[in-house]
């Protein structure tokens, strides 16, 4: 009459501790995403983990309720064993030759078997929660990777994928190649067709690239209008004919809209990565190649040898020395042939455009920059030498600026003397980069005025996107920076 009840209770432990670890897989699980969301790509700065502070909740979320869930389990299988042990406990006192000990095992092995029946129902319900959980946190990891326009990568899956391949190099020489696009004209491709045209041009060219590089390749959206792609094992004689083969691809490509067939190019610059060599210092060599590449008529891409930079083109001559970067205009060619600051965006059209890459920003999780302009002492520059001339020189300055920035930024006109550039794509860090080129250009050029010249100088603030913000906060804190804290409170003509 034993035998029942032994087999009852091995079906119990072999179901309580499926449960359990079932239970421990679950929760850990959720704990490695939460710790996978909160350090592994929160470590670049304090702006990328508030901007993910809704993933973390929902992180959290899981996390608790696979805690819970494990608590409830965990408790039900410790109140059945308790059970268990007293029934045995009681049936061990039973005298095996008396009357009573057969109807007191059977009333055991009933007992045991109808608790047993609805432990079994309470695991069935905690399996199907355990697999909801588990397609939640996938969810979550595939919707932080991705971005949602394009399906591609976004920009953090990219930073790991390319830090991964900086390791590999530097650890056991393994070559890779980092290629970056943009596409040319957007901006004014969104003004002549609209904002959701631009969209479906986005996830075309994301389309395309899914299609066109090779298995291992990363392809990811970097931001705004620009693509990048990780090539590991990937030395630059390989990574040329794959990047030609991409602009090729992108170049014919036919975007329908709308009845229309709309067409787009790219610039590209694409880089081999050296041993020691940093993320960001290789990705600024492969981003000044698309620099080179609109500056040599677009639709064309250069790379960097470490020194100059050559045609991604392989019918180049391969004798052709390394094309240095453009130099900056001189004072007399800026003197003669400017742009006018008057055919700037005004501060209206500038905010309006601020505020719903701002919102795209928090839909989408990219980044995005603002950065603020002001000349030094411009009111007693143009006291001392009139209206005409303080024309002139702010002509210079949007001049001087540009040659600074991609097509996908956007330079505006705040108010005499000031101006304002939105970096989509940019974090707050990468603003300050371009920050430090606008200098660099307006320093090295003197303004020829009769028998004087003027060096110019700029005050120069940059801020990134953070939760809540709008395009006017954006605006005030980069002005704040580039004014000081004497005249922060001073508001915006």
């Amino acid at each position: 009459m034993l035998l029942p009840l032994g087999v009852a209770l091995d079906n119990v432990l072999i179901d309580a501790g499926l449960a359990l670890i079932a239970m421990f897989v679950g929760f850990y699980s959720a704990i490695w995403y939460v710790k996978f969301s909160s350090t592994h790509y929160g470590g670049d700065s304090k702006r990328e983990m508030e901007n993910k502070a809704n993933e973390a909740a929902r992180s959290n979320m899981a996390a608790q309720q696979m805690r819970d869930l494990a608590k409830n389990v965990a408790s039900d299988v410790g109140h059945h064993c308790t059970m268990v042990s007293g029934i045995s406990n009681e049936l061990g006192a039973v005298d095996a030759e008396s009357p009573e000990a057969n109807a007191a095992v059977t009333g055991a092995v009933s007992k045991i078997l109808s608790a047993n029946e609805k432990l079994q129902s309470r695991l069935a319900e905690a399996e199907q929660k355990i697999q909801a959980q588990a397609e939640e946190i996938k969810t979550q990891l595939f919707e932080a990777r991705t971005d949602a326009l394009t399906n591609l990568a976004n920009r953090r899956a990219f930073d790991d994928a390319l830090e991964q391949s900086i390791a590999l190099c530097s650890s056991k020489q393994v070559p890779f190649s980092l290629l970056l696009m943009d596409v040319d004209h957007f901006k004014k491709f969104n003004d002549a067709h609209g904002h959701q045209a631009g969209d479906e041009v986005l996830r075309s060219v994301g389309k395309t690239l899914q299609q066109v590089v090779k298995f291992g390749d990363f392809a990811c959206r970097y931001g705004g209008e620009e693509f990048g792609l990780v090539m590991p094992s990937t030395p630059i004689g390989d990574a040329r004919v794959a990047a030609e083969r991409i602009r090729k691809a992108i170049e014919s490509m036919v975007v329908k809209f709308e009845g229309k067939e709309l067409s787009v190019n790219v610039s590209v610059g694409l880089a081999e990565a050296s041993r020691g060599e940093d993320a960001v210092k290789l990705i600024g060599r492969a981003d000044a190649g698309v620099y080179f590449s609109k500056e040599a008529g677009r639709n064309c891409g250069h790379w960097h040898d470490g020194d100059g930079f050559l045609p991604m083109d392989l019918a180049a001559a391969p004798e052709e020395k390394p094309a240095q970067a453009p130099e900056q205009p001189s004072s007399a060619e800026v003197e003669v042939s400017v742009d006018s600051a008057d055919l700037l965006p005004d501060r209206d059209s500038y905010t309006h455009e601020l505020q719903r890459r701002v919102a795209e920003c928090h839909r989408f999780g990219v980044t995005l920059a603002s950065m603020y302009i002001a000349v030094k002492n411009y009111a007693g520059l143009e006291k001392e030498f009139g209206n005409a001339v303080g024309q002139l020189l702010l002509q210079s300055v949007a001049r001087f600026i540009r040659t600074s920035l991609r097509d996908m930024d956007l330079l505006a006109k705040i108010k005499p003397g000031e101006f304002a550039i939105m970096l989509p794509g940019s974090s707050g860090r990468e603003g300050k980069v371009v920050a430090a080129r606008i200098q660099t250009a307006i320093s090295s050029c003197a303004i020829p005025l009769g028998d004087k010249e003027i060096q110019l100088q700029l005050d120069i603030g940059v801020c990134g996107v953070e939760p809540g913000d709008d395009a006017e906060r954006m605006i005030e804190r980069a002005r704040a920076e580039a004014v000081g804290k004497s005249d922060q409170t001073a508001p915006v003509a």
